[in-house]
């Protein structure tokens, strides 16, 4: 069915983002709009809107109440429940690496993992088990330091309360909390901090970013945005790069959070900015369908590279050559100082059906940046959304054919890592939270799901 315009709405990606103004929504999130109108489901509270049948959720708009007595059946469910609170699996896990143990933000817990030996280190749940954690944990030093998805202030109240935590690990089954910070955010912290010395930079989905010092939390200044920050920022010689979905990039000074520099694009950026120091360039991927190269010391726009669709995630650079996906499937590498587009490759799913393998094009869209190293390009896609599988794809990083693929259990949103000889990907699966692949061959090495109590 046609997407028709959903007027008074809230827009928000995966729970994530959420705008007040519907033409500021729709500028953009203009693909989700357009491209995926397949499946609008209503509720008293919201519309959620579905890639395909049964597909990954994109988008819920919340609706006002549209009379008292929905929001009295409502209170009296819950009541009647228990109050019990679930967490929101649509959301995907935040995934970070830190020599032999992954790090993973799933549901209401940061789970500690040995990707090598195999085994759990630890796991932390903040004291409210409603909370949400899809942030990827920064860590650094032994700090682990993330971001909430925020909870009610009251079971009456319109008041979010959002904590940015502060651990210590110590070698025990539990880490050690330095601080936590509930006044550094009052909407929900989407993207990995970023540590850099003793302070921590912190992107929030209420239009601004935070620095505070890593080792209590105490805040040091802060930056206002037009628009929310769902990308970590990027530091490089005592500036920051700061992307936004207000089309905006900025550079501040790290010290003081003083603008130096902003550049508008056509496009909302979710993607975190990529610095090269060699061409003296930004790198930033935007839903305008295209790859921006900037000045770094003036923001000027030196070149873009044209994708089929936008661009969600941060390219990978190495060796003067970037490396990105885009939400049609597409995988391009292209020359770093100039923007020439070297090869192009589309992600397709090998299908057996009487004894024939048979390429198919995926419908899924590519979220996570490619991982690169020894050649081979990694790329962790949605996968096919009729059967709600991932697709793990390695790439020759000369010329973009395939060495292997492998299907995994669930959609693939998450960057993956890379450790010792595997690739780690983070799911959402009760089969599999996460799972590690050979790199050679993608053979399956593991796969791990926390418990927590």
């Amino acid at each position: 069915m046609a997407m028709r315009p959903l007027r008074n709405m809230v827009f928000s990606k995966v729970d994530g983002w959420q705008s007040n103004a519907f033409p500021a929504a729709t500028l953009s999130t203009p693909v989700g709009m357009t491209r995926f109108p397949d499946r609008i489901t209503p509720t008293p509270f919201q519309h959620t809107l579905r890639k395909k049948r049964g597909g990954t959720l994109l988008f819920t708009t919340k609706r006002p109440l549209l009379r008292p007595s929905i929001l009295f059946i409502f209170l009296i469910s819950w009541l009647l429940t228990g109050c019990a609170a679930r967490a929101n699996t649509e959301n995907w896990p935040g995934l970070t690496a830190n020599g032999s143990t992954v790090y993973v933000a799933y549901g209401p817990a940061v789970v500690a993992y040995d990707a090598v030996a195999q085994q759990s280190q630890w796991v932390f749940r903040p004291e409210n088990r409603a909370l949400h954690i899809n942030a990827a944990p920064s860590v650094q030093d032994g700090r682990v330091i993330f971001g909430d998805y925020g909870a009610a202030g009251g079971m009456f109240s319109p008041t979010i309360i959002v904590t940015v935590y502060g651990l210590q690990e110590n070698g025990t089954p539990a880490p050690t909390t330095l601080w936590t910070n509930n006044a550094a955010a009052t909407d929900k912290v989407i993207a990995a901090p970023l540590q850099v010395g003793d302070t921590v930079y912190v992107g929030t989905a209420d239009n601004h970013l935070s620095a505070l010092d890593a080792n209590t939390g105490v805040e040091k200044w802060r930056f206002g945005t037009s628009g929310p920050v769902w990308a970590t920022p990027t530091y490089h010689e005592g500036i920051l790069y700061i992307t936004c979905m207000d089309k905006r990039v900025y550079a501040l000074d790290a010290s003081t959070g003083s603008q130096l520099w902003q550049t508008q694009l056509e496009g909302a950026i979710s993607a975190q900015a990529i610095v090269d120091p060699a061409e003296k360039l930004v790198y930033v991927g935007a839903y305008n369908n295209a790859l921006h190269a900037l000045d770094m010391e003036t923001g000027n726009e030196r070149w873009r590279v044209e994708a089929t669709n936008w661009i969600w995630s941060a390219p990978a650079l190495v060796d003067g050559v970037l490396y990105f996906a885009d939400s049609s499937a597409q995988v391009f590498a292209v020359d770093a100082a100039s923007g020439e587009k070297l090869w192009q490759v589309a992600i397709n799913q090998m299908n057996e059906s009487g004894g024939v393998a048979n390429r198919v094009e995926i419908e899924g869209a590519i979220q996570a940046s490619p991982v690169v190293a020894d050649g081979v390009v990694y790329i962790a896609a949605e996968g096919n959304a009729a059967t709600e599988e991932g697709l793990l794809v390695a790439l020759n990083a000369e010329t973009g054919a395939e060495i292997w693929q492998r299907t995994t259990r669930a959609p693939l949103f998450t960057t993956p890592v890379i450790v010792d000889n595997m690739i780690v990907v983070a799911m959402n699966s009760e089969l599999a939270v996460l799972a590690a692949y050979d790199r050679a061959t993608g053979t399956p090495k593991w796969s791990y799901v926390p418990v927590w109590e």
